[in-house]
């Protein structure tokens, strides 16, 4: 056997001992190119994990007739306790002026896309109503909601579809005893806390006995029972109460016969919709919406007789 040369052994230790110390010399490098490859890819697994996560926004992101087109349905929503716009009768049917103009939208659509549309009529309350439409889960609510700019700085509003305003429900045997034109002094009143007639009708009638309640239908009560002579809130709203607690219309009266402010009813609609809006604000301007107003509030004949003014 032939025995190691002492001096190759040597070398050959020197040469591991050497590739040792260049490997130990590259580590951080090759740690630092390992990081920089796995940062790529992170970044790669991040942004095609946005991508997946926005495309669902990006359909959300369509207008509300793309979506209605889409889907083939519509979410509208409206009111159970806003007599005569939504309430339910004594049969439970949910009914009312606003109930009926969503159908109409309703049928225009399928006109307008040449396709059945489903309506999805959901309940909102005066709570809830503008959230609903923020956050995309109905398309619009058609109800006795008032234009002002504090609302119109969260959702849009189509053209008004009713005017109402501030008037007194009188008992018609104390129309002699009340009079409007005068100051109302110890004349008890019902009214509302933190509504228009709260802000503004006081302020003209300081010397009348105000006596705050919860809603309307206490109010009603109250005057029913003689507990006051008037109650004061809009007038189409008092009057739709009345008619829902089974009120006798000819013997109450709403004065003056013109409101004392005006309050511009309209349906909620999302913000930067003017298509979905255009075809809300025709609808409304339409004939078959005059019609329907005909119906629910004409002052002869009808259960909710009401003075209405809209856009011709």
């Amino acid at each position: 056997m032939q025995k190691p040369n002492p001096s190759t052994t040597i070398q050959q230790a020197d040469n591991q001992k050497i590739y040792f110390l260049r490997y130990l010399s590259l580590t951080p490098v090759l740690a630092v190119l390992l990081t920089l490859f796995m940062t790529k890819i992170l970044t790669l697994a991040i942004l095609s994990l946005f991508f997946i996560i926005d495309f669902p926004f990006k359909v959300l992101a369509e207008t509300v007739l793309e979506r209605i087109e889409r889907t083939g349905e519509i979410n509208a929503g409206a009111r159970k306790n806003a007599v005569p716009f939504g309430y339910e009768n004594s049969q439970g049917q949910w009914t009312g002026y606003s109930v009926e103009f969503l159908k109409i939208i309703h049928r225009r659509l399928e006109q307008k896309l040449n396709k059945p549309i489903k309506l999805n009529l959901q309940e909102v309350t005066i709570d809830n109503r503008f959230k609903m439409v923020q956050n995309g889960r109905v398309d619009l609510v058609c109800d006795a909601t008032s234009i002002t700019q504090q609302r119109l700085d969260l959702v849009d509003f189509s053209v008004p579809f009713f005017m109402a305003g501030t008037q007194f429900l009188i008992d018609k045997q104390d129309i002699n005893n009340i009079d409007i034109g005068g100051t109302l002094a110890k004349v008890p009143v019902a009214y509302i806390p933190n509504t228009t007639t709260d802000r503004l009708i006081r302020q003209v009638y300081p010397l009348a006995n105000w006596q705050p309640v919860n809603n309307r239908q206490q109010g009603i009560e109250k005057l029913k029972k003689g507990e006051v002579s008037a109650v004061a809130s809009d007038g189409v709203l008092l009057l739709g109460e009345l008619v829902r607690q089974g009120g006798e219309m000819k013997d109450f009266i709403l004065i003056p016969e013109i409101p004392m402010t005006s309050e511009l009813y309209a349906c909620i609609l999302p913000k930067n919709e003017p298509r979905w809006k255009e075809f809300v604000d025709t609808s409304i301007a339409g004939k078959e919406n005059h019609q329907l107003q005909e119906k629910w509030f004409e002052l002869e004949t009808e259960s909710f007789p009401y003075i209405i003014k809209t856009l011709p």
